[in-house]
């Protein structure tokens, strides 16, 4: 978490034309196949790299863990590589080295996933591999408990620092009862409560066919690749029943108040954060709302950084995120201060949201972050797995692969009038947490 506020520093200078980025496709090539079982695989030859990549990624994250058991995904996740009936934990290692191959989990609140990567000439020998890890795991004990205590250790760790007990403190405050107000890491109480027999059932729920998409970019002849494919997924059963459950949805009603929680720590500087509600990654106002947190708290020349650190010296960082998730969303404001200058600040960054609402923005500071997102897009994505995993990712989340390609314009289209109406409709109540001596 610490990360992904920092990252927000961070500016990419991007130099280039807008219209060779409207032009450039990642999508055009890519070939879709929907296997009878509901899987769906998309396939994209790119022999300019001498890689194949692949991204499996599922459709369920750890906002569907059972009540409870807060953690579940990403510990099965963690425990994928601990060994089958065939090989064991580092056997797996050592024949994946010997390949020249990589393999990894991931898992975030709306999708867990598996990331493999090699030669083409190792690709096949590396396939079987992974697909004995997805139909032979055993979870075994020993490897079991190891897996549990490092991620109970992660997540008691995030509270070492004060910024990444902010954050903590405010999903939870934020999002109440919704799920969301976890991180992927689980619940202490969650992760104490998992057994052995929970991840290996978990394990069929993720992968359910219906929640997986199958996205591979790289040196090959589809027409080669896709009976190994078929032969290797094709036979996946539907149909999840055993236990646990997922969890059912809860509807997220957010408080028509403001809402501030206070938590005391011996610190030298004031840590605050102030939430408003957002739009959803499907929401029509999202776009909108992606520009208003460009312009307001990403980078150095952002306007919370430029009014509240640079002109008035209130604080030490000001930034801000959007974090955009497939259901309710947030837009959050992060500031280091002197304990001194908290009211100060505070009342500035209220005064910077209210100018959205009431001036908008000129279509010269749209198009800046337009083409600031375009090119970013376009950087990030160089490499066969990013690839992959994008394509997968824009398609597991309906939006569809070739979301991938009309996000080049997806910002281009905001106008000053929406801008205002984004920010007339989500900013009115506050969620913050401020951490002070």
């Amino acid at each position: 978490m610490k990360k992904r506020l920092v990252s927000l520093l961070i500016l990419v200078l991007v130099i280039g034309s807008a219209q060779a980025a409207a032009d450039f496709s990642y999508t055009a090539d890519v070939q879709k196949v929907e296997l009878d079982n509901g899987l769906t695989i998309l396939l994209k030859e790119n022999p300019a790299f001498d890689i194949i990549a692949m991204g499996l990624v599922s459709a369920a994250g750890s906002v569907h863990d059972p009540e409870g058991l807060e953690g579940l995904t990403f510990l099965t996740q963690r425990n994928l590589l601990s060994g089958t009936t065939n090989r064991s934990a580092q056997e797996l290692v050592i024949e994946l080295e010997s390949l020249g191959a990589q393999l990894q989990t991931a898992a975030s609140y709306d999708y867990a996933a598996l990331l493999f990567q090699s030669t083409p000439g190792s690709f096949e020998a590396g396939f079987a591999v992974l697909m004995d890890v997805l139909a032979n795991s055993t979870f075994p004990e020993v490897e079991f408990e190891r897996e549990r205590m490092l991620s109970q250790a992660a997540l008691a760790s995030l509270t070492d620092d004060p910024m990444n007990a902010l954050v903590l403190g405010y999903l939870e405050l934020f999002y109440g009862a919704h799920p969301y107000k976890y991180s992927p890491y689980g619940s202490p109480a969650g992760l104490a409560s998992i057994s052995r027999q929970d991840v290996t059932n978990w394990q069929k729920y993720i992968y359910q066919p219906e929640h997986v998409v199958v996205s591979v970019v790289g040196n090959f002849d589809s027409e080669e690749l896709l009976p190994l494919l078929r032969e290797g997924f094709g036979d996946w059963e539907s149909g999840y029943s055993a236990e646990p459950a997922p969890r059912e949805q809860a509807e997220f009603v957010y408080p028509a108040e403001n809402r501030e929680m206070v938590i005391n720590l011996p610190t030298e500087a004031a840590f605050l954060i102030m939430g408003y509600p957002a739009p959803a990654s499907f929401d029509a106002d999202s776009a909108a709302m992606a520009v208003i947190n460009g312009i307001l708290g990403e980078g150095m020349s952002s306007r919370l950084f430029t009014e509240i650190r640079d002109k008035r010296g209130l604080a030490y960082t000001a930034i801000s995120q959007y974090d955009e998730r497939l259901g309710p969303s947030n837009l959050l404001i992060f500031l280091a201060t002197h304990p001194q200058n908290v009211e100060q600040a505070r009342e500035q960054v209220l005064a910077e949201l209210g100018r959205f609402a009431v001036e908008g923005l000129t279509e010269a500071e749209i198009a800046h972050i337009a083409t600031l997102k375009r090119g970013t897009h376009l950087i990030q994505n160089e490499t066969n797995m990013n690839q992959a995993t994008m394509l997968a990712l824009a398609e597991v989340t309906g939006r569809g692969y070739e979301w991938v390609d009309e996000y080049m314009n997806f910002f281009a289209e905001v106008t000053p009038e929406d801008i205002k109406a984004a920010a007339q409709k989500y900013f009115h109540n506050y969620t913050e947490v401020l951490i002070i001596p």
